[in-house]
């Protein structure tokens, strides 16, 4: 087989909401180029599917002018008449070839079709809470990204699985490639398997956060533990926090694309738990700018100086001379005069700097909400449809900082916040992993994922984790795992008890403390800043073999870190969160804005397309061929994909 090049490469990310694409891989790897929403649109004929709204339009345009074909007609002799009467042959209404005038113009029905790309109705969403629910639709997804891409015949696709996936629901697809897309090598990459690779480490604990679920992965050693596995865990997804911030602000006039705008824009935030809202603009009225700083305006600048007011530029002509008064005049005095206005300015507190508050300390805040307004035009051809982009700006309150608190219906049934049952379910997944390496899965957290986009939901969820399962450093020198050999009492220093010994010396055992008095010896250990106490063994009651079962003698883990993204992507650096209407710029658009490392799926499937068919060539069966193909069938992909 001839070797693949990197520009050949097909990569296809499906999600609930968007589908990454992306043909070719950069020498530096960046964020998907190309996103389609995950929906289609049903056809005309039955089983066929569109990637826009097919509306049928009927409209009445004027009847085509006809010619007639029948024989000229032989002269008529005219001869004089009456006033009043007409021509012989001609009754009235008629001309002298005998045709009817036309009294009204005529016109006939004309039907045509044209494509809404901003209407969702009658949408068909093949891919649901991450659960392929429409295998048509979805095959017609694919055949649309293919065919707009329009990659070469030698191009090898790369499809990144979701962890709900069924069995048959791989096969299908692969079966689908090679039959329909005429693949000449097809291979799966597995989300968290992705995540890892992206971030460039061999253990994590992977929390992908998607539109309406979230999946928690624990990977030790390149190797998926699918026995603690959570996928697809619904309601705990970006979703969520629509829907809550919907039900808080509905009342005020908000819909929902209007609070789909607000989750994205930089002034929602999420606060770590216990952090007090930001007071209200009554409370914190007394604590605006000194009296004698200049007013300001609606937007916050400063406003210019009415009438016989004088603008006073403060710090800002500090050093500035006015060369022309120095030459007409006095030096000195001018100089004297401009440090005595200074003095002044400083006494009366003329300072118009004031200290800029954080987002988080903000009562209200306001973002830019865009959308698409239809413009009635009555001109327009076959009254075809036409939108314009309004944009507008709203305030909001406290409330954007409340997106992940729980709906009032799920409080305390179902939901106690979409962070507390994250963290919830990252406990679950570590402790069904090995206990000796429980502590690294909590050291090596990756939040990814378009729902974790949010301002502070990573540092929030870390505190929640901090708060409700990570033990204080020094509590952990109470739930040390003792030995049961250290039952007995140690010596507490009487003159009658004898101190065990080290075996063939005659200096006090290891075990031995003047400050233990019989207490915990791990935990004298630890005070005494000697972690790495040696134990003889042949000290009396111990176990030979306690040094290598030992595993740090901690059973709950004392720190919560999330894995650093590598700095060398420049492409994935986060730049804050972006306010992003309409879901993008349009229906397969080039992506724009920023993604940071939410992405860290799509950039670990570009690492290991590259591996894949570039660096390993399929010697290691990390991906099927169609020769593979027609000897195995689609059931042979299990041995062959990631």
């Amino acid at each position: 087989m001839a070797p693949f090049k990197d520009e050949h490469i097909l990569l296809i990310q499906p999600g609930s909401g968007t589908t990454l694409a992306q043909l070719g891989l950069p020498e530096a790897y960046t964020p998907a180029k190309h996103r389609f929403p995950t929906r289609m649109f049903p056809a005309e004929k039955p089983g066929e599917y569109e990637p826009h709204r097919i509306r049928k339009v009927t409209t009445k345009v004027p009847a085509p002018s006809t010619t007639s074909n029948e024989p000229p007609k032989e002269d008529v002799e005219m001869k004089d008449a009456a006033n009043g009467a007409t021509a012989e042959g001609n009754p009235a209404g008629q001309d002298a070839s005998g045709n009817t005038e036309k009294t009204e113009e005529e016109t006939v029905e004309e039907t045509y079709y044209e494509e809404d790309v901003f209407s969702e109705e009658g949408a068909v969403y093949p891919i649901q809470d991450g659960r392929i629910v429409n295998r048509e639709a979805l095959f017609a997804l694919l055949q649309h990204i293919y065919n707009l891409l329009s990659p070469p015949l030698h191009t090898p696709i790369v499809i990144v699985a979701q962890p709900i996936w069924s069995v048959e629901d791989r096969n299908e697809i692969t079966r689908f490639v090679f039959e329909h897309l005429s693949a000449p090598a097809f291979s799966y990459v597995d989300a968290a398997f992705a995540a890892i690779y992206g971030l460039g480490v061999k253990d994590a604990l992977v929390v992908d956060v998607g539109k309406t679920k979230a999946d928690v992965t624990a990977v030790v050693d390149y190797q998926i533990q699918r026995r603690t596995r959570s996928a697809s865990i619904l309601g705990l997804g970006g979703d969520s926090m629509t829907d809550r911030l919907l039900e808080l602000l509905g009342s005020k006039g908000f819909t929902r694309e209007m609070c789909e705008q607000l989750k994205r824009s930089d002034i929602t935030e999420i606060l770590p738990p216990g952090t007090p809202l930001p007071a209200s603009a009554s409370q914190t009225a007394h604590q605006g700018a000194p009296p004698a700083a200049p007013a300001t305006d609606s937007t916050g600048n400063p406003s210019a100086p009415t009438e016989g007011a004088t603008e006073n530029n403060g710090d800002n002509d500090e050093g500035v001379l006015d060369v022309a008064a120095i030459v007409s005049g006095n030096t000195s005095e001018y100089l004297a005069n401009m440090e005595k206005d200074k003095s002044s300015n400083k006494k009366a507190g003329a300072d118009p700097k004031q200290p800029k508050l954080p987002n988080s300390q903000k009562s209200t805040a306001s973002f830019q909400f865009e959308e698409f307004v239809e413009i009635d035009d009555e001109t327009a051809p076959g009254g075809a449809k036409r939108y314009k982009r309004n944009t507008r700006e709203i305030t909001v309150g406290v409330e954007r900082f409340l997106a992940a608190t729980p709906l009032e219906w799920a409080r305390g049934l179902i939901s106690r916040g979409i962070l507390e049952d994250i963290a919830a379910q990252i406990n679950y997944v570590i402790n069904g992993v090995d206990a000796s390496r429980r502590s690294d899965l909590w050291n090596s957290l990756a939040i990814v994922g378009a729902g974790s986009k949010v301002q502070g939901f990573t540092q929030a969820l870390l505190a929640v984790c901090q708060e409700k399962f990570i033990l204080a450093p020094s509590a952990s020198f109470f739930t040390s795992e003792i030995p049961s050999t250290f039952s007995t009492p140690l010596p507490t220093g009487g003159t009658n008890t004898p101190a065990p010994m080290a075996q063939g010396q005659g200096q006090p055992g290891p075990m031995f403390h003047p400050a233990a008095h019989g207490v915990n010896p791990l935990l004298v250990a630890a005070t005494h800043n000697n972690p790495g106490m040696p134990l003889a063994p042949g000290t009396p009651g111990m176990d030979p073999n306690i040094q290598q079962r030992s595993s740090g003698h901690v059973q709950a883990p004392n720190s919560v870190k999330t894995l650093k993204f590598p700095e060398y992507f420049s492409e994935f650096k986060d730049n804050g969160n972006r306010n992003a209407p309409g879901a993008s710029s349009g229906p397969g658009s080039t992506s724009h804005g920023s993604h940071g490392h939410e992405e860290a799926i799509f950039l670990g499937a570009q690492i290991a397309a590259k591996i894949f068919f570039v660096v390993d060539q399929g010697q290691s069966k990390s991906f099927m061929s169609r020769t593979e193909y027609n000897e195995l069938g689609p059931e042979g992909m299990r041995e062959y994909a990631f």
